[in-house]
């Protein structure tokens, strides 16, 4: 570990715990950036069971899967 990485992770030390969580935050995002897809397979996946919902497929494999 360089020196840097461990005089930031003292430093992370006396941070609080919400701040902590703030952090980490913003280091996923920076190595992941942004997901803007995210939303949009969101949204699909909420339409696909709904519509599973509606023609009774939903159901059915509840009633599988129990059975299995």
């Amino acid at each position: 570990m360089s020196n840097l990485v461990a005089e930031i992770a003292e430093q992370i030390q006396l941070l609080s715990a919400d701040e902590k969580h703030a952090l980490v935050r913003i280091l996923l995002q920076d190595i992941d950036g942004p997901d803007e897809d995210a939303d949009e397979a969101w949204r699909n996946e909420v339409v696909r069971r709904v519509k599973a919902i509606h023609n009774g497929e939903a159901a059915i494999r509840a009633l599988q899967e129990w059975q299995d």
